[in-house]
This record gives C-alpha cells, structure tokens and sequence, in this order.
C-alpha cells in the first residue's frame, strides 16, 4: 500500500461554505493541492440518494437540501434518505475511473473493496450495528470527499478498505498491512485488532504470499510537520479511522483467491468482527510497527477532471415512510407508529434499513425509551456519568438521562458503565420494561428457564401486562438470554405506550429494584 495506495493530495477544503463556488470553479479546471489545508466543517449527516450517491449535507433548504457532490462540487437534491449519524462508515476504496490494482485476473481493486465492504456491512447489521457505505456503486470519490461522508456522520469507527499491491517477496502466511492515525490511541487499537483478525482470517489458506517489512499495523507520518501521510487518516481528526489492506492483489495467488466469493466473505466478516471486537472489548490488538516517518509525497485521489454523475430530483424525503427491509407482519404498525412519533430518528442501520431482526444495542434502547417517556429531547451533558460513554455522542444525553430517571444503572461498577454496544437481553428488557412504565406484579405464566434468574419478577410483571411473551411452547420458555431484536423492542414500546395497565409518564428517579 505504501507505493500504491491513492490518498489524497485531493482538492483544497474550503475555509467557508461562503468558498463553495469558488471551489467548484478550481476543481474543474483541475487538481488542487490540499496537503496543507486542515478539513472543513464537519457538515450535518448525509443524503443517500435513489441512485445510491451518498452525499454530504452542507445545508438543509426549503425544498431539499444543498450538499457536497461526489467530485467535491456544491449541488443540491430533494430526494433520498438523510442519515443524522452511524455506528460505523466502511469506505470502498477507489471507483470509477481509479481501478486501484488490478489482478492478473482482470480482478479490479476497486470491485473487490466494494464487494468487501458490503459483505461486512450486511455482517455488522446483522448484530445490530447501523453502517454506511461512502459509495455504494462503482463512482469515482476523491477521499476528501470520503472524509468528508465520515465526518458528517460522527461514526464509532470508519474504515477504508484496500487491497495492496507490488510486494515480491514470498511468504507462508498474508501480508496484510494496516494504517492507523498516528496520534490516536483508539485508531492505533482498532489497527491492531483488525490486523489480527484478517490475518489470522486469511492465513487458513494455503497459497504463497507476498509480503513487505510492512506487514502489521502502522502508522506513517510527513517528516516536515508530523501529520498523517494518508488524507482518509488526516482529513478525519476526533474520528477512530483505518486502512486495511488484507492482502496483495498483484500476486497472481492471491488475485485468483480474493476472486472467491468465500474468500471475500472471510476477509468480510474478520473485518466486521474486528470492529465488534473494538467496540465490546478492551483488547489491545497485536502486530504493532511503531510510526515511520517520511519525505515522500502522494499522488492522485483528488478531484481534478472529475465528473459527477446526475444528483437527481423527485422529492422530499418522507420520513414517516416504512423501511424497505420491514415486511407486513406483527411488528410493522408499532414501527411505523413509532417512527411517525420520531422515536426512531437517527437509530436506523443504514440508508431506509430498520434491520428488524437484528438485535438491539443499550444505546439504541435508551434513545427509544427515553424519547417514548420523555416526549423531548434532553439536555446536552458536559461529562458521562458512565466511563465508556463520550459525552460528545448525540446520544449519550439519553443514556444519562434513562440513567437520571432509575431506569438503569449501568453494566458495571467501579468505574460505572453502560456498556452501550452490548446487546439488551430479553431478561434486561422486561426489567428495564417494568421500570420505565411503572408495570405491577401479579401472576404470570411460569418459564422453566427463569428459575432463579434476577429479573424473574420483573419478567412475570411484564409477561402480566402482556408487553413482552413466551420464545417457545411445550414447555413454555422465555429465553432470557437471547438478545432482544429491534423489531421485538420496537412492539414492546408501542405494546407499553398502548395498554392501559402501564404509566407512560417517567417514573421516581429513586425507584428501587434490580436495575439493568
């Protein structure tokens, strides 16, 4: 990667929006060095259009909303799916006319990222992560405007995804290389972890690879003012980024494998599983080099003789509408309800996506709980109550606030956390249930796998006032350590919201009980 990969020395960032016209003019005309220029602003989340353009919003109008095309000009559409925010931004490097390497195979770098990165969104949604793609077709995207995408969404994580080339010396096990913000602890974590996982993923297959000194997790920095090398690591300050780079594409052994849709999904799902790994644990990942400092200077990825495909224009957005993965059933009217209300705005997991099966994190959970109680937004906070929670998240006032309220205490003590990208589980649910509408006791059908569990009462509460049920008959169980899926936790709110028997006003911060 570090003779090949294309960062950018791409256009220069505008200091002002007020620049924008002024900008479009000079990118037209040709490249534009940024290598000096620090990135703009961070805008306010992203339009996907229907065409599958993702498009930074500078400004929201009457009419539409004035964004940041794919060629880093200014244009404006009224119609797609706005994003507010994401868990995780996977960056499909290259598109269009940059193929990046190219197999003996024929197989472009380019169509391989996208296929990767796909396969690992479709992974991490599945365990109930919101994800965004920055292309989602083969379009050519300068990684300013890559950054860009990034920094409007506020992501957990965001990474680029490659696959390397012009390695010659032979190898027994992968060569793959990761790159990491030189000076961010967490990005340095997120490099190793993700080293680990593709290589120790990839190293099952028997092949002869090719490698360089630089295999493991790095970091490169310019010798004449310490910044990082690559833009897609510069250009996203305050953000957990990294390149990866699973393997060499230039090696006629490893084009013929990575031409595997298996191969692909392996490399896909250590890829996912890394960033899971990252956000639920303390690991500290592996395959370190330390940080290399250099003269050289990069080339290409900038917007000079891009031209952007049409942004098109049918109309507004419609925010209340069903996703497109929700199917007629049980579930629907309580999430449609629900997304009418608002409760669901910036929870979805990805562009029109509900992923109603996939399991629901505490962070979501509280969003919804506390906008279902509330019927506000709360207040910003300055500091988390929990060690784990950056104050600066959009949500993290929701957390302190269902915290605030005695709905929670947190996973654990000493520090206290919350642990808010672990799954609620079905037993944490009907507590936090019973808790936050105030549900009575009384009898309730009885589970053979809850004997003995802490929240067996506060299960049979919710099981009496017919907000949650039975996972299985013959005997009845009630599964209470399965996660709670999305579409479950949405029925459940508009289930309590609904049933005369419960209180939808916040309950006495000073309620007592085994809190989750």
């Amino acid at each position: 990667m570090v003779a090949r990969l294309r960062t950018s020395r791409a256009g220069k960032l505008a200091l002002r929006w007020l620049l924008a016209a002024l900008v479009a003019s000079q990118v037209a005309a040709g490249p534009v060095q940024a290598q000096d220029i620090e990135p703009g602003p961070p805008g306010s989340g992203v339009i996907v259009t229907d065409s599958g353009l993702v498009l930074p919003v500078r400004e929201a109008q009457d009419g539409g909303f004035r964004v940041t095309t794919t060629c880093w000009r200014e244009g404006f559409v009224s119609s797609g799916t706005y994003l507010g925010s994401v868990d995780v931004v996977l960056d499909p490097g290259h598109g269009g006319s940059e193929y990046g390497a190219i197999g003996s195979n024929g197989l472009s770098e380019k169509e391989l990222n996208l296929s990767v990165a796909q396969m690992a969104a479709t992974e991490l949604r599945a365990h109930g992560y919101s994800v965004l793609l920055t292309r989602t077709t083969d379009v050519r995207m300068p990684v300013v405007v890559r950054s860009e995408i990034a920094r409007a969404v506020d992501p957990d994580v965001f990474v680029s995804i490659h696959h390397n080339g012009g390695a010659v010396r032979r190898s027994s096990s992968p060569g793959t290389e990761t790159y990491h913000q030189a000076h961010n602890p967490d990005s340095a974590r997120l490099g190793g972890i993700l080293y680990e996982r593709i290589h120790s993923a990839l190293s099952q297959y028997g092949i002869t690879w090719r490698v360089t000194g630089l295999r493991g997790a790095n970091a490169i920095v310019r010798r004449r003012d310490g910044k990082d090398l690559y833009g897609i690591l510069q250009y996203t300050p305050g953000l957990t980024s990294v390149i990866t780079e699973a393997a060499y594409l230039s090696n006629p052994a490893e084009a013929r494998l990575l031409a595997d849709p298996d191969a692909q999904e392996t490399e896909a799902l250590a890829i996912a599983h890394g960033i899971i790994q990252y956000l639920t644990t303390d690991s500290p990942g592996s395959g370190y080099n330390g940080t290399i400092v250099t003269s050289r200077r990069l080339r290409g990825g900038s917007p000079g003789g891009c031209i952007d495909p049409p942004l098109g224009a049918e109309s507004l957005p419609d925010s209340t509408s069903l996703y497109k993965d929700v199917t007629p059933g049980e579930e629907t009217s309580a999430i449609e309800a629900l997304a009418s209300q608002g409760v669901l705005r910036n929870t979805a997991c990805g562009p029109a996506l509900f992923c109603p099966d996939g399991p629901v994190q505490r962070w979501v959970m509280a969003v919804w709980l506390v906008r279902t109680l509330d019927s506000d937004e709360p207040e910003p906070i300055e500091v988390s109550r929990f060690a784990d929670i950056d104050a600066s998240k959009w949500w993290a006032p929701y957390v302190d606030r269902l915290a605030a309220l005695g709905i929670t205490q947190g996973c654990s003590t000493s520090p206290a956390r919350f642990c808010p990208h672990d799954y609620v589980r079905r037993d944490q649910m009907a507590t936090f249930a019973v808790h936050a509408f105030q549900l009575g006791g009384g009898p309730a059908s009885e589970y053979i796998d809850t004997i003995g569990n802490p929240h067996s009462v506060n299960i049979k509460a919710a099981t009496t006032a017919g907000v949650v049920g039975y996972c299985a008959t013959n005997p009845a169980r009630y599964c209470p350590h399965l996660p709670t899926s999305r579409g479950e936790t949405a029925a459940l709110l508009h289930r309590a919201t609904e049933t005369p028997t419960t209180k939808t006003q916040p309950p006495s911060a000073d309620k007592k009980g085994n809190l989750p």
